[in-house]
């Protein structure tokens, strides 16, 4: 996943300005360990994960999963301040993680946000296995990539094109 991120940054963005790489744990590591080494860019460790709290996206209420990100997520601002930062997740479902996230990065000193989704958009629900919002809860059923990256702060974002 990481390679092919890689590949379509060069492809889209290639005068980008990424001081660093980091991902957001666990679940993004290798992923964005992959795409450092090919794109050249120091990777770092900026976030420290609670490891009591639980998936934030599969949380019943909104006003939980919006609490709940900043108690999983400890943030080490050296690795933000006055960078230009690629935050790289496994996926981006509701977008509340990765609105507080960005926030939590700007707030830390962050230059720029820019923001890499490991798996392509979440559109539709998953009926078959996984607790998924409903379709209309999800940031990416009826938005542009444009509109997403307005409503989760970030100064761009990449998603997976498999």
């Amino acid at each position: 996943m990481g390679s092919k991120l890689a590949e379509k940054i060069v492809r889209d963005f290639p005068d980008h300005d990424i001081d660093v790489i980091i991902p957001i744990p666990d679940s993004s590591t290798t992923a964005a360990l992959q795409l450092a080494d090919e794109l050249k860019i120091p990777y770092r460790e900026g976030f420290v994960k609670n490891r009591y709290i639980g998936r934030t996206f599969i949380m019943p209420h909104q006003e939980e999963r919006k609490k709940s990100v900043r108690r999983k997520l400890n943030i080490l601002d050296l690795e933000f301040k006055d960078k230009n930062v690629l935050l790289v997740d496994d996926s981006i479902v509701r977008g509340t993680t990765s609105r507080k996230i960005i926030e939590m990065a700007k707030e830390a000193g962050a230059n720029k946000v820019y923001f890499a989704s490991a798996a392509p958009p979440v559109k539709y629900q998953n009926l078959y296995g996984i607790d998924m919002p409903a379709t209309k809860e999800l940031v990416a059923s009826k938005k542009t990539d444009e509109e997403i990256c307005a409503e989760i702060g970030a100064d761009w974002l990449i998603y997976q094109n498999l």
